[in-house]
């Protein structure tokens, strides 16, 4: 019997090339905030070793680097961003050795090498620390102020790591990606509405909504959220044609 590859073989390690969707001042400000992505300059609490005593309590706050942590149906009520958003602080590391030569180790971590820092072109590595994960005010979080997108890929690999760091269980590239291929290609399609419309209002009504796209099926009303994977393109174009 031939043996038959996955699509994605299975990876515990991504160079930036992979990594990445876009880094530095290549990330688009019209793009929707997204899983995996990493942002400067959002405050983040500064809070006290010791229990505080009970009643108002004054707490320093810190701009730092984050990355966005939860699958996109976290982020997203519709077309709104849902009110916190939860985020991982990312520190700036000088090598990978305690990841181990598997690549398996430091399950509490994401590697985030080659990271752009905006306004420079120095590539630095980072890790966003899972084990000081944190919800902040979506308002903490600027477009302006993104320095990275991960790929799908990425977004894999930060479900692969993130599912072993929370319970051990082991999976593998390929089904990680394959549950959010659907979100991967709407945020896209988000994206393009934004271009189009300004604002993401109205985008879930028309996503969820029966229409004519010939593209897809001349003639034939047709849910756009049914065929995100297989005719995103086809999408995109009646969005920009609307």
């Amino acid at each position: 019997m031939t043996n038959v590859q996955p699509a994605v073989l299975d990876k515990n390690w991504l160079e930036p090339e992979e990594l990445y969707l876009k880094r530095g001042g290549d990330c688009e400000i019209d793009r929707p905030l997204f899983q995996g992505d990493v942002f400067v300059n959002s405050p983040l609490p500064l809070l006290p070793k010791k229990p505080p005593a009970a009643g108002k309590v004054e707490v320093d706050f810190a701009e730092s680097i984050v990355m966005i942590i939860p699958h996109p149906c976290q982020c997203y009520y519709g077309d709104k961003l849902r009110p916190f958003i939860t985020v991982a602080p990312v520190r700036q590391v000088l090598d990978y050795d305690n990841f181990g030569e598997d690549r398996t180790g430091s399950k509490d971590k994401f590697a985030l090498p080659d990271l752009v820092m905006q306004k420079s072109e120095d590539h630095k590595s980072f890790v966003a620390d899972f084990g000081r994960i944190v919800s902040v005010p979506q308002g903490y979080l600027q477009p302006q102020s993104r320095i990275a997108c991960l790929s799908h890929m990425g977004l894999g690999l930060l479900a692969k790591r993130f599912i072993q760091f929370q319970s051990r269980v082991p999976s593998e590239l390929a089904q990680v990606m394959a549950f959010t291929q659907d979100q991967w290609h709407e945020s896209f399609l988000m994206q393009a509405w934004v271009r189009r419309h300004r604002t993401l209002k109205g985008f879930t009504t028309w996503v969820r909504t029966k229409k004519v796209i010939d593209g897809i099926a001349q003639g034939v009303p047709v849910i756009p959220y049914d065929y995100l994977t297989s005719a995103i393109d086809e999408l995109i174009h009646a969005i920009n044609e609307a």
